[in-house]
């Protein structure tokens, strides 16, 4: 599968960041950092998904749960 057609789950992608000692769960919120979602400021728990998935460990950073998340993708 291409990047464009993937889908999965933002818990298992490289794509989502969260705080630096927050559990890698489906309930955990965090932000997209995908270079072409990072305008919106996305805010989602490990729980969302998209066709942006690349499966690998998540990203983190510390502001990554705020509302709007702070940080700054660390990708």
């Amino acid at each position: 599968m291409s990047e464009e057609t993937s889908w999965g789950p933002c818990v298992s992608c490289k794509w989502w960041q969260v705080e630096p000692d927050a559990s890698v769960a489906y309930q955990t919120v965090g932000q997209c950092i995908d270079e072409s979602l990072q305008p919106y400021t996305l805010r989602i728990s490990g729980n969302g998904g998209c066709n942006r998935y690349i499966e690998g460990e998540p990203a983190r950073a510390a502001g990554a749960s705020e509302m709007p998340p702070v940080a700054e993708p660390s990708r």
